[in-house]
């Protein structure tokens, strides 16, 4: 290995730390409790080589939220390739990539739900809300793509595929801050049978065999 490509390694290693610091931070003390000082400090990297990797925390945690998300289009763009050998199971599998996304990293995808409220949205710079609008883009994209599959083989019940697609993404996220406010208040949590139980309301309400009109 030459000096220059040991060097890129060394970089890209200290990047990492410095990303899982940061991210351990925001599981533990909450995203205002995060400080360049705490993330060098946990990921054993100067204060001053830190800054020469990132301008300031926002822009490590996109970049943890920018990996995650990227694994999530993955996810989706092999469904869709594989969408004419699962059809009728194709609403179970949209949510099986949902379940993946999610426990790849929980925390990683807590963050990517903290930071697209439109208060953080709003005070992010704009080189910063580009990275999560283009990578939030994609994956929307390839949801209303699969649903849109689904409606026109007639999988689904005829309606906008935008729509419906919304519809599938915001009840998981509902379960998932459900039962995360759940366990924050008592210790318990009721996360697998509640999604479980989720997948097979909305199959029935949502496969084109059923008799709900949109």
């Amino acid at each position: 290995m030459g000096v220059i490509e040991r060097r890129k390694r060394e970089k890209e290693m200290r990047m990492e730390l410095a990303v899982e610091a940061a991210m351990e931070i925001f599981n533990e003390e909450g995203y205002h409790s995060i400080t360049m000082e705490k993330i060098a400090e946990r990921s054993e990297i100067s204060r001053a080589a830190l800054y020469l990797y990132f301008k300031n925390k926002d822009e490590i945690l996109i970049t943890a939220i920018a990996e995650h998300t990227d694994y999530f289009a993955g996810l989706l763009e092999s469904l869709y390739e594989r969408r004419e050998t699962v059809k009728e199971k194709l609403i179970f599998e949209i949510w099986n990539c949902f379940k993946k996304f999610y426990e790849k990293n929980p925390v990683a995808f807590n963050a990517t739900q903290y930071f697209h409220q439109s208060e953080m949205i709003r005070n992010l710079p704009d080189a910063l809300r580009n990275v999560l609008y283009k990578s939030g883009s994609r994956v929307v994209g390839l949801q209303h793509k699969i649903v849109g599959y689904g409606i026109d083989e007639g999988i689904f019940i005829r309606c906008n595929p935008r729509t419906l697609s919304e519809v599938i993404w915001s009840t998981f996220l509902g379960i998932i801050d459900l039962e995360r406010s759940k366990y924050v208040l008592s210790k318990k949590s009721h996360l697998d049978i509640t999604r479980d139980t989720a997948i097979k309301v909305l199959s029935r309400g949502i496969l084109a065999h059923s008799d709900v009109k949109c």
